[in-house]
């Protein structure tokens, strides 16, 4: 007995049904490329950002810790300008040198009378350049260039300024 309210299944249908989820797939597989891809991109500009600040924020942390005038000087050791600061640990001597090596920012922190070998130092933030230049009343010039060619230059003084 067939009655006019029974419904018959039809091809169409379900090719419908098939073909909206395939859209549905095809719609959430684009929406994770392109996320994944600006995903990656805040990831670099993260990374870029992260290196010129590791290496400025750490520079000035070291002028502010060693605040004291004539503790901090601008020199040569093996044929690589340094930035020395010095202070006394238990009544001995020693130097933090930060200098610039191969792409690297290092820092060495050894005591003053014994011969530093820049080969020993750590690593702090990798850098395409970095220059250091000492200006009037013991100002220091430092300029940071990261590998993607951003550059960050500022002023920084050990102690009081005369």
């Amino acid at each position: 007995m067939n009655s006019r309210f029974t419904q018959k299944n039809h091809s169409i249908d379900s090719l419908a049904a098939l073909l909206l989820f395939a859209m549905y797939v095809l719609f959430l597989l684009f929406l994770m490329l392109f996320g994944a891809g600006n995903y990656q991109a805040s990831v670099k500009s993260l990374d870029t950002n992260n290196n010129l600040y590791t290496a400025s924020s750490y520079i000035t942390t070291k002028f502010r810790q060693h605040d004291i005038p004539g503790k901090t000087s601008l020199t040569e050791l093996q044929g690589t300008q340094v930035l020395c600061f010095q202070e006394a640990i238990e009544g001995k001597d020693y130097c933090t040198y930060i200098y610039f090596d191969g792409n690297h920012l290092k820092e060495l922190f050894t005591a003053s009378d014994s011969q530093a070998d820049l080969s020993m130092g750590t690593n702090l933030a990798q850098l395409q350049d970095f220059q250091i230049d000492a200006l009037e009343n013991t100002f220091y010039r430092i300029t940071l260039t990261d590998t993607d060619g951003h550059c960050s230059s500022f002023l920084l003084h050990p102690g009081v300024p005369a």
